[in-house]
């Protein structure tokens, strides 16, 4: 191939045709190519028999050549017969991976393998998925079946497989946006700040370069602030909105979603295949909690699937083209359970752009700290939600220590330990070092209840072990243990339970949410807050306006909505609060990380952080980061970058 083409942006119809004609170059591997196809970012390459082509020198140079995923697909399966295919599957894949369920889609010619050990199945480089393809012409998509039963994966595995169709359709319908024609206009780029800036919530940012427009991230508010982004700003226009970026499911930054979609918006939205499930069982809690407390949800059903259908899931590492000018490449951000730090290479203007979403820079039990090291880096959009000047988050170890050491000494008085706990991420912190200090001996023999979406976020962890921290794919890969499942735990499925747990001997209960705002956690507090031999341990942040802010700060008596009205809670149970649990950078680990990243930005936005904490960490990194543009921006802002 020309030279010249490597890595150039190319029209829809002129890639089909320079992909048909190189493969066809091949020789025998090019005759069987039937037909090639864009699919979103990805080409898709319809063969007579995709096994002579996939693993294949000549693809894989023609993929680094146009920096294009080239999928490979049957144009016909091989063993179009279910159970036929079932059966060769099962002779090619030793038991040792035990198989739990074989899910055909015909619409894409995929088969989706859902195994408890998934390494048997993919096989070395993987030699076994190649073999599966070519013996059935089926393409497989390797599942890791959870350790938790999960009614919710289910459910939610039945939408996308029932979703194929459409999914496939507007794949094709988003390609023709993304590879279009550019107009070839430079008129800068600009950041739009439209939520998140100069407080915590309704996070999302615009990208805009002439050609094309981003959004990085979706939220809705949190505690007493504004509830929705401005999308009422002149600035934007959702029909010009070419991608949706998010960058983890925390609804502070994915909430407003479905309503992008309920007032029109058809295009992709770019999330790692944790976010994706994760996204989904918080959006489907937030309509259910909604319609237990009497209120209105601002979107349906309809606008989840919706959503879903249109979701792009990308690896980290994996770089796609978005748009005609910006390429999307996803890091871990060792914030929660697939959170990404989301990088855009601008190519019209030569410029990249970083943009952190909520991350952490140090190891912990559950994730491996934040990527600090990328190819090219000119901006820099980082989160300060713990940038204040006392804001330093002691080491997790002597985190873990206060916490076992505030429930030895609450049930060693007879009493129940409430820890209110955000859903995704710090409940499975916390279940995390409750597993090993039950195997060191450290904790007392008494039930672990777990309530509310965590049961079904754990199970979710438990499928994307490759995810997680080096400490946990050792317990998954090396020792074939599950860290998340220990006997002293129990899910609490229903009132009846709940009040059992209640009413019972001493206990650690894991609630959300982590606020005191909405959940189990609310009911669980309103009957345990007034026996001073329990303890509440918060573990979570606090943002200004919450009941957990209120707790947290000293308030003794509070008041409550309950079935029956406002009930006034008088606080007499040991309220502490455990900070080492933070899923965010503190003020030494943002600090840290303005150092070392590679390469320095020349400009660094400031985000997600309440005012007197954005303005503390302004000043800071101002003086300590020298020859970098330091900027905190308010909300509605629009500033040119390059």
């Amino acid at each position: 191939m020309q030279e010249t083409l490597r890595g150039q942006h190319l029209p829809a119809d002129q890639i089909k045709r320079v992909v048909k004609r190189e493969l066809q170059r091949l020789g025998k591997n090019g005759e069987n190519v039937k037909k090639v196809d864009l699919e979103g970012p990805f080409i898709v390459v319809y063969a007579a028999d995709p096994a002579v082509l996939v693993g294949t020198p000549e693809l894989a140079e023609l993929a680094r050549t146009l920096k294009k995923k080239i999928v490979v697909l049957s144009e016909k399966p091989k063993l179009e017969s279910e159970s036929e295919a079932i059966a060769k599957i099962k002779e090619l894949v030793p038991e040792r991976a035990e198989i739990v369920d074989v899910i055909f889609v015909k619409e894409t010619r995929e088969v989706y393998i859902m195994a408890k050990r998934t390494g048997y199945v993919v096989g070395k480089a993987g030699s076994k998925l190649t073999e599966i393809l070519r013996e059935t012409g089926w393409k497989p998509v390797v599942i890791r079946a959870p350790t938790m039963q999960s009614t919710f994966l289910e459910t939610l595995q039945r939408l996308l497989v029932g979703g194929a169709v459409e999914r496939k359709r507007n794949m094709r319908r988003m390609a023709l946006r993304i590879y279009r024609e550019p107009l070839g206009l430079r008129r800068g780029i600009y950041i739009t700040f439209l939520g998140g800036a100069r407080e915590v919530g309704r996070s999302s940012v615009m990208v805009s370069t002439g050609e094309s427009s981003v959004l990085l991230d979706a939220g809705i508010g949190v505690g007493s602030g504004e509830f929705f982004p401005r999308y009422d700003s002149p600035d934007f226009d959702l029909d010009n909105i070419d991608a949706v970026i998010v960058t983890h499911a925390h609804l502070d930054h994915a909430g407003a979603l479905p309503l992008l979609y309920k007032y029109g918006y058809r295009g992709p939205v770019y999330v790692t295949r944790p976010t994706r499930d994760l996204i989904a069982l918080l959006l489907y809690d937030y309509m259910n909690l909604s319609k237990r407390t009497g209120s209105i949800p601002f979107f349906s059903e309809r606008e989840v699937r919706l959503l879903l259908n249109h979701m792009i899931t990308l690896n980290y590492g994996e770089t796609v083209d978005i748009s005609p000018d910006i390429k999307l490449t996803f890091y871990n951000a060792g914030h929660i359970l697939g959170s990404a730090l989301a990088h855009l290479n601008i190519v019209s203007h030569r410029h990249n752009i970083l943009y952190t979403g909520d991350f952490r820079f140090r190891n912990t039990r559950l994730l491996n700290r934040a990527v600090s090291k990328f190819p090219k880096l000119e901006t820099l959009i980082m989160e300060c939600t713990y940038g204040g000047e006392k804001d330093v988050i002691p080491p997790l170890a002597d985190a873990e220590g206060q916490l076992i050491s505030l429930i030895e000494e609450t049930i060693g008085s007879g009493g129940k330990v409430l820890i209110p706990a955000l859903s995704v991420g710090r409940a499975q912190e916390i279940l995390l070092t409750l597993v090993k200090a039950f195997g060191e001996g450290r904790l007392p023999d008494v039930p672990v209840y777990i309530d509310g979406m965590i049961y079904d976020a754990t199970a979710i962890h438990t499928a994307y072990p490759d995810y997680l921290s080096n400490y946990v794919r050792e317990k998954v890969f090396k020792e074939d243990e599950d860290p998340f499942t220990e006997p002293h735990i129990s899910p609490v499925r229903s009132p009846d339970e709940r009040e059992a747990v209640i009413e019972g001997g001493p206990s650690i209960i894991l609630a959300p949410s982590g606020m005191l705002e909405g959940g189990p956690s609310v009911e669980y507090f309103r009957r345990l807050a007034g026996d001073p031999k329990n303890a509440v341990i918060l573990v979570s942040y606090q943002p200004e306006g919450t009941l957990g802010r209120r707790v947290r700060d000293g308030a003794r008596r509070v008041e409550i909505l309950s079935n029956s009205g406002v009930e006034v809670v008088e606080i007499r149970a040991l309220v502490a609060s455990v900070e080492g649990f933070s899923a965010h950078a503190d003020k030494v680990q943002l600090l840290s990380y303005l150092n070392v990243v590679n390469p320095r930005p020349r400009t660094v936005f400031l985000v997600h952080g309440e005012p007197k904490k954005i303005s503390a960490f302004h000043s800071l990194a101002a003086r300590s980061i020298r020859g970098v543009r330091v900027i905190s921006p308010h909300i509605l802002e629009r500033i040119k970058v390059a």
